[in-house]
């Protein structure tokens, strides 16, 4: 087979094979070892002939070879041999292709040559190629060894790496700051680390920092919590410029920290929990500012920063940040939640609620932040509907503390709603339900107890009715001497003719009948007996008259006459 022009399709391939070769500086050594052989004017008019020849692929391989094969020290003197565009190409690919100390050494001879002469600069195009093309450990052997004799050129490969311009991710730039680190280079670390946060923060607002790369390559904060999850380094960055003396610097440094913690997908946020569990509550309420409104806004984020901070231990801060937190506009509105998640206490799973001793001292904390009362009225309430690790007392008190009438009815509404939830979950403690119920019982918290009596028997979410449960409960409650309350839950239940089956009408009699409730009979035939859907109810009818339970039958067809 022959191309176009008649030539053998064999001579392509012979002009292109070394290009698929495995190792092409091998392949070059061995076609184009004339190349060392040439002078340099020579080698330069061969390469003017390739081009006019249109041979320009094998120009560019012996340019390639020439790079590659004759010494550094005779790139650099004869670089100027060479137009200026092949000259840049020449040293970009010894920069490229050579051991990366042999790069180091181009870089610092070329330096050196252009320096108080007219030769064209070479050293910039050779710094650029090596800081955007090289791997990051090449990188930072490159500026250990230029930071030994000329600094300048190690500051500029630092400063082109991290350039928005440089093309590499932000998980390069991780990768370089470890790799400094790891060569001694500590202060081109921290240079990078600087300018690479101050192009984020100099970013244009609402501008996406995710390029092509997808969101984990763009994310600076996940990649050093990837690399260096012990190591903290962008936490302490962070830390030392929040504690700047500078205004200016500080309020630049949190929104430049909004932007980090923005931006982060889903999972742990090493840098949000940090700062949430250690800044200063001014910073705080700051920061949550910024992450609930504006360009940098994720109220998912600013609860999460919310979330830790309210774990922290010493009520004084506590007080500190609800009182900032309320008089900040962004915030005022989700002081519920904060004061929420106070009331739960560490974010740790598991972890018991504050004690009732730190609730008070930090209701009395407010007072001396002069915070506004509606912080602690909403705190007591908070307190008082947080029904997890609570004991019937502590509720009983919380809800004493609540001054409103109308807001302590509010709370003891919910509180009984939460403690019927509770129990209807698997491997519930129907012990501490009927406990609670009894000291609100006692206490005289009766909105409470038929709260929870409601919520038991007809359920406001999308759990199904459980009459085994309530037939437990109420025998329970019938036990411990809260018989009208037992028979307040087991009536509104049979009551309740959309929801309750036949088979769930025998298990609540058996369990009636077993309490020997001297009102049984009227209890039937006030609920089950005044049924409007005449087929549900004789279904019932049948249903205990098959389990045997032939007189709770008779009670309800009795109601019927």
């Amino acid at each position: 087979m022959t191309d176009g022009d008649g030539s053998d399709g064999r001579e392509g391939a012979r002009r292109t094979d070394h290009l698929f070769q495995p190792d092409l500086a091998e392949s070059l050594n061995e076609a184009y070892a004339w190349v060392t052989r040439f002078e340099v004017e020579q080698f330069v008019r061969s390469l003017d002939t390739m081009r006019k020849e249109r041979h320009e692929a094998m120009a560019m391989r012996a340019l390639h070879a020439f790079a590659l094969r004759r010494p550094v020290n005779e790139l650099v003197e004869l670089a100027h041999h060479f137009d200026g565009r092949d000259a840049v190409m020449l040293m970009a690919t010894a920069a490229l292709s050579r051991p990366v100390g042999e790069a180091a050494e181009l870089a610092l001879m070329q330096y050196e040559a252009e320096s108080g002469s007219e030769r064209a600069p070479i050293t910039a195009s050779i710094v650029h190629d090596v800081a955007c093309q090289r791997t990051a450990f090449d990188v930072a052997v490159f500026v250990r060894v230029l930071e030994l004799r000329q600094p300048v050129l190690a500051e500029r490969t630092v400063q082109v790496f991290a350039s928005p311009g440089s093309g590499r991710t932000n998980l390069d730039k991780a990768l370089l700051h470890t790799a400094l680190r790891d060569e001694g280079c500590d202060g081109e670390a921290d240079r990078l680390l600087g300018l690479t946060l101050r192009a984020i923060a100099d970013s244009p607002p609402g501008t996406a920092e995710v390029g092509d790369e997808g969101e984990e390559m763009a994310d600076l904060a996940g990649a050093f919590q990837h690399l260096s999850p012990a190591g903290r380094l962008l936490e302490r960055w962070v830390e030392e410029r929040l504690n700047d003396s500078d205004a200016t610097e500080v309020g630049r440094t949190r929104e430049l920290v909004a932007r980090l913690i923005a931006r982060r997908g889903a999972g742990h946020d090493a840098l949000a929990e940090h700062l949430g569990r250690t800044a200063l509550p001014r910073h705080v309420v700051k920061l949550c500012a910024l992450l609930a409104k504006g360009d940098t806004a994720s109220p998912a984020k600013c609860a999460l920063v919310r979330r830790y901070a309210a774990g922290h231990e010493k009520v004084q801060e506590l007080a500190e940040l609800v009182a900032s937190w309320h008089k900040e506009p962004a915030l005022t509105r989700t002081t519920r939640e904060l004061l929420t998640d106070i009331v739960a206490g560490a974010t740790e799973p598991g972890s018991a609620p504050r004690s009732l001793t730190e609730l008070r001292d930090l209701d009395k904390w407010l007072r001396e932040r002069d915070a506004d009362p509606e912080c602690s009225r909403l705190l007591r309430y908070a307190a008082a509907v947080r029904i997890e690790g609570r004991s019937g007392d502590d509720l009983v008190t919380l809800l004493g503390r609540i001054d409103r009438s109308r807001d302590r009815t509010r709370a003891a509404h919910r509180v009984g709603r939460r403690l019927a939830m509770a129990v209807m979950g698997p491997d519930a403690d129907r012990d501490r339900f009927v406990e609670c119920l009894h000291a609100l019982h006692d206490a005289r918290h009766f909105v409470a107890v038929r709260s929870a009596c409601r919520e038991l028997s007809d359920p406001s979410h999308e759990m199904p009715v459980d009459a085994a449960l309530v037939a437990d409960v109420a025998g329970r409650l019938h036990r411990t001497g809260l018989q009208n309350v037992s028979w307040t839950l087991l009536e509104r239940f049979l009551e309740n003719e959309q929801l309750v089956t036949p088979a769930d009408v025998v298990e609540v009699v058996g369990q009636v009948l077993a309490l020997r409730l001297p009102d049984a009979e009227l209890l039937l035939r006030a609920t089950v007996g005044r049924w409007s859907d005449v087929g549900h109810r004789d279904d019932a009818v049948a249903a205990l008259r098959v389990a045997g339970q032939r007189a709770a039958a008779d009670w309800v067809v009795k109601s019927l006459r």
